[in-house]
């Protein structure tokens, strides 16, 4: 089954990503020959406390990039540009709420790049931060949601053909849904009530 790695857009050399306490750590895994191993991990610093990470082509070049959260620098989004070898660039940052927790990439605005949206756990929002297309990102819009949000997803949720978001609220015990306006903002969230302590959640069709 063809997979996204760092070295190609599509190919056969899936990876493991590792996100530890001061950078992401890459094992690519080595497919030639008879024993399949993952190879020597290769670390690329980040600030402090990365949490999650998402990858996508943000800069248009038909590499795959990673973005990562850093939860214990307050207030970063680090953005890492691959080069299409299985490298990828230093690590770039652009601010995002005080405590970032989770991201998710996606067209806000349709104009074909890739946006950012990252959940802010201790100011209850969530960081919009659109795409230039080149890798790099205009300075976040706020939004606001509940109260400690966890993860977030996006989906077209009206079929409106727009992206909205959902994100859940750990200490609300709801998820909140931002529909999107398709031009890059959002509609005020409305809350729906889930189980304790939400934390991850996915969007799909069932």
């Amino acid at each position: 089954m063809k997979t996204k790695s760092f070295a190609g857009v599509m190919d056969l050399q899936p990876l493991v990503l590792l996100v530890s306490l001061l950078a992401v750590v890459m094992f690519p895994l080595n497919l030639e020959g008879a024993t399949k191993q993952f190879e020597a991990p290769i670390e690329y610093p980040v600030p402090p406390g990365p949490t999650a990470a998402a990858i996508g082509d943000l800069d248009g070049d038909g590499h795959p990039d990673l973005a990562v959260v850093n939860w214990l620098s307050i207030s970063k989004v680090s953005i890492l540009l691959g080069n299409g070898d299985g490298t990828l660039q230093a690590a770039v940052s652009y601010g995002v709420g005080l405590w970032p927790r989770s991201l998710a990439i996606g067209d806000f605005d349709g104009d074909g790049h890739p946006d950012l949206a990252v959940t802010d756990f201790s100011r209850d929002s969530v960081s919009i931060l659109l795409g230039n297309g080149d890798g790099t990102f205009q300075v976040k819009v706020d939004y606001g949601v509940g109260h400690q949000p966890e993860s977030l997803a996006v989906g077209d949720f009206n079929g409106d053909g727009h992206s909205d978001l959902a994100v859940t609220n750990s200490d609300d015990g709801n998820v909140s849904i931002l529909l999107g306006n398709g031009d890059g903002t959002f509609q005020a969230k409305v809350d729906y009530g889930v189980g304790r302590l939400p934390g991850s959640l996915a969007a799909g069709g069932l």
